[in-house]
């Protein structure tokens, strides 16, 4: 019955947006040509092709020039229209009389000339080379092809270069110092995000859009923005694809194969990757606990060694039905293994820090993964330009199993075997399974140049069941028996059912987009172990308003508001008390209500000759932030272990300014720059922590240098200030990385060689402290140094139809993509 209303809302609603659209539509014809430098007759790639009609300039037709010069507009119904180009750099070029009628529905323009203008704007992007950074009021564009710091990496290390991101020692990812974000694949949710970003290969990703304050048009779920991640896919004609294969040092190499055939209205797509990585590190803390007899310490040294892996085949069809409508179906399969082993080293020490007991703990464990998504999309294009209607149904499910086994020895200050404390034998075995379903729609309906109206409904189904079986050695009998403390069977239900509507206009240089999204949202949290069962509902509406005043064309300044929440995870929501590590006891809270935060910012972007430059001012007001909670026990024998929980504090706050540019310096130099300052404040008194706040700052610089014999060579490097907890903080962080590519086989080739972590830096330190700020339970500090300083040796192939005469010739006939829907933003975020 659950599954019922939600389908018959969507088919309803589908129902009516395509009827209504689908009345308006009618016979269709194109307009083509080709645009050349009226001076040197070389064509123009990557300008805007925009056909209008009628006394308001309404948009008919819009199309990117393809690198070769040619373009297509469709489709387009009879009329006479007045043909728009433009680029920058270039004086913008007007053809009127452009007649589409029946008995020439197919307009060939031929060779069409644009001149340079006096000033040459924004030159970095005129070059057949795309941008790295392109540049938006609403956001930023990563172009991953650029980054030449990522080859052989994940997605983890294409996060490092990207503006406004920040990533922490175990692949976290923040935004201005927030780590509740929303990462979308394609701008969709995906099985794929919540596995790491360390399992999505960098080779597949076309490109990440950072979006800081998303519209209601977005799920507002992550309180510090978006984050939308886009898988490549080949446009061309043919057979083409991409071979690669990648090696480090220490065990870690990777290959991929993308492969794409397109003819006529059938295009078929797959791609297949293989990795295995090899990770170490070595950890430390001391750990200070007051006490009104006299204080006791504690050190830790760790060792960790991991290896994982995984092989992705994707493969799927996009099928043109119609000039406006196209069927895109794709399966994903992953198969992946996880093996990892880890040595403590425990000292424990009087008042006055003679040596009391050591302890050892040694851990082993494997896990394999199998996922399989399924995904189909419609999508339905009209005559007028930006009307569309796009439909998707996404389901996906994963199996882990797993087993870990743990050791845990205890020896007195000489050495010998404790005689208070056996040693411990521990094993879990686990089973966890996650299933998503979502159905979505979204409809766009532009009524002028700049006016349009769009709503759209989601609804998403996601079950996490967790099933660990926990035994110890019984040292009386001699056998593994189980231990009802760590044996643990969580199962967490979520239903959101949503609708939005976005309006936006325009009146002159100004203009403005109004909007709202209502969500009705319910979780059930089963502990079946403990026969604890959670249930809660609640409605919230997030509105969203954006006003843009265009100086000119060089410069805009922009205002917008946003509404978002940030719903607590299984993780957190599960009320069983983990105890796998005896020193160091975890414990989910199931009463965690939802952190929303209200998001202010204030944009400004400015074009000059050879560089782009964005600054923006933001404010954040977080209420009910969600935090982890450390706190020292204070039973009889437990001083040395501290219970960790998550709450709900007051609030929290952040301000600050973002400043990101890119800037041609010489024709073989080019430089992106980012850098952002913000003070982050946790006020923590309910929770009886007091406050905390700090000023921070991240900056990263990517230099790229086009030197001769087809070599280009990139230097990255990025730098964290400290960062504020509501217990603490976390030290400053620096990292560098070289990368050099050449070129082979007359292009079709790259060797490249990248040195991650050039001088060895990448570490992290934190500060912990527990109870209040009058009276401190216990101080902790610790250290994390993975092995970083990696090189990395890679070679890449690309084969398949690059003739660009013979694929201006099949646009011609009527075999470009049009109607096939591009892996992009803009039609299913929500």
């Amino acid at each position: 019955m659950k599954l019922f209303f939600p389908t018959l809302y969507f088919s309803i609603f589908l129902f009516f947006c395509n009827s209504f659209a689908f009345a308006q539509n009618r016979v269709q014809g194109k307009v083509s040509g080709r645009l050349l430098d009226a001076t040197t007759k070389a064509p123009l790639g990557y300008a805007t092709a925009v056909l209008l009609t009628g006394p308001d300039s309404t948009i008919v037709a819009s199309a990117m020039v393809d690198g070769d010069g040619s373009f297509v507009l469709q489709p387009v119904g009879e009329g006479r229209y007045t043909l728009r180009l433009s680029l920058v750099g270039f004086a913008s070029k007007l053809m009127p009389n452009v007649r589409v009628s029946a008995a020439v529905p197919n307009v060939n323009l031929g060779s069409v000339t644009m001149g340079a203008a006096s000033t040459q704007l924004k030159a970095v992007e005129i070059v057949g080379e795309r941008a790295q950074i392109e540049y938006g009021l609403d956001r930023r564009v990563y172009n991953v092809g650029q980054d030449l710091s990522s080859v052989g990496g994940t997605a983890v290390d294409v996060m490092q270069n990207v503006p406004s991101v920040t990533v922490d020692q175990e692949g976290g990812v923040s935004m201005r110092g927030t780590s509740n974000i929303t990462i979308l694949i394609d701008g969709k949710p995906s099985a794929l995000t919540s596995m790491g970003l360390e399992q999505i290969p960098a080779s597949t990703i076309e490109r990440i859009e950072v979006i800081t304050n998303p519209s209601s048009k977005y799920d507002p779920s992550g309180t510090g923005g978006v984050l939308n991640i886009i898988l490549k896919k080949e446009k061309q004609q043919g057979l083409n694809g991409v071979v690669s294969a990648n090696a480090g040092m220490g065990g870690r190499y990777n290959a991929s194969a993308n492969l794409n055939y397109r003819i006529g209205r059938l295009n078929l797509f797959g791609n297949y990757d293989f990795r295995h990585d090899f990770r170490q590190g070595e950890g430390s803390s001391f750990r200070t606990i007051f006490r009104e007899s006299g204080n006791i310490y504690q050190e830790q040294q760790s060792v960790s060694k991991r290896t994982f892996g995984n092989q992705n085949f994707r493969f799927g069809a996009d099928y043109q039905l119609s000039e406006t409508q196209s069927l895109t179906g794709s399966v994903l399969y992953r198969l992946g293994y996880r093996e990892g082993e880890g040595n403590t080293f425990y000292r424990f020490l009087n008042t006055d820090r003679s040596l009391d007991s050591t302890s050892t703990r040694t851990s082993t464990g494997f896990e394999d993964r199998n996922l399989w998504e399924y995904a189909l999309n419609y999508r339905k294009t009209f005559a007028r330009q930006g009307q569309e209607l796009t439909a998707d149904v996404v389901y996906n499910e994963e199996r882990e199993p797993g087993e870990d086994v743990f050791e845990q020895y205890f020896f007195n200050s000489e050495g010998g075997p404790s005689t208070t404390m056996l040693p411990l034998l521990q094993r879990n075995n686990a089973l966890e399974q996650e299933r998503e379903f979502s159905i979505q729609a979204d409809y766009v309906h532009p009524f002028s140049e700049k006016g349009k109206w769009e709503a759209g409904y989601r609804t998403t189904f996601e079950r996490e069941d967790a099933d660990i079986s926990a035994t110890d050695f019984n040292h009386a009998t001699g056998v593994f028996e189980n231990n009802i403390g760590r044996t643990n069977h969580f199962i967490y239900d979520e239903w959101v059912h949503a609708v939005y509507g976005n309006y936006g206009n325009a009146f002159k240089s100004f203009s403005y987009q109004i909007g709202a999204r209502v969500e009705q949202t319910e979780i059930i949290a089963d502990q079946r172990t403990q026969k604890l069962r959670n249930r809660n509902s609640y409605l919230n509406v997030f509105p969203s308003l954006f006003l843009t005043h265009e100086f000119s064309e060089e410069q805009k300044l922009q205002f917008s508001y946003s509404r978002r929440i940030d719903r607590p995870g299984s993780r957190q929501l599960n009320p069983f008390r983990d105890i796998s590590d005896v020193y160091n006891i975890r414990q989910g809270n199931p009463n965690l209500s939802p952190e929303f935060i209200d998001s202010y910012e204030l944009n400004y972007l400015r074009f000059w000759d050879h560089t782009t430059a964005t600054a923006s001012v933001f404010y954040r007001q977080m209420s009910d932030v969600v935090q982890s909670i450390q706190q020292l026990l204070e039973g009889e024998g437990e001083e040395q272990v501290t219970f960790t929980t998550y709450q709900n504090l007051a609030r929290g706050e952040s301000y600050g300014l973002e400043l990101t540019t890119g800037a041609t310096l010489t024709p073989w130099w080019k430089i992106n720059a980012n850098a952002s300052a913000f003070k982050y404040t946790i006020y923590g008194g309910e929770a009886g922590l007091g406050n905390n706040s700090r000023f921070s700052w991240t900056s990263r610089l990517n230099s790229n240098f086009n030197l001769p014999y087809k070599t280009d060579v990139q230097l990255s490097m990025n730098y964290r200030s400290p960062v504020v907890t509501v217990q603490g903080e976390r030290s400053a962080f620096y990292m560098a990385s070289l990368s050099a590519r050449k070129e082979v086989l007359k292009g079709k080739g790259n060797i490249i060689l990248r040195v991650q972590d050039l001088f060895n830096t990448m570490r992290w330190d934190s500060y912990t402290f527990g109870g209040s700020p009058e009276n401190r339970t216990f101080e902790q500090t610790s250290r994390y140094k993975p092995q970083s300083r990696i090189v990395f040796v890679g070679f890449s192939y690309r084969f398949g139809n690059n003739n660009k005469a013979e694929r201006r010739e099949q646009n011609r006939e009527g075999g470009s993509d049009a109607g096939i829907p591009d892996r992009e933003v803009g039609g299913g975020e929500n």
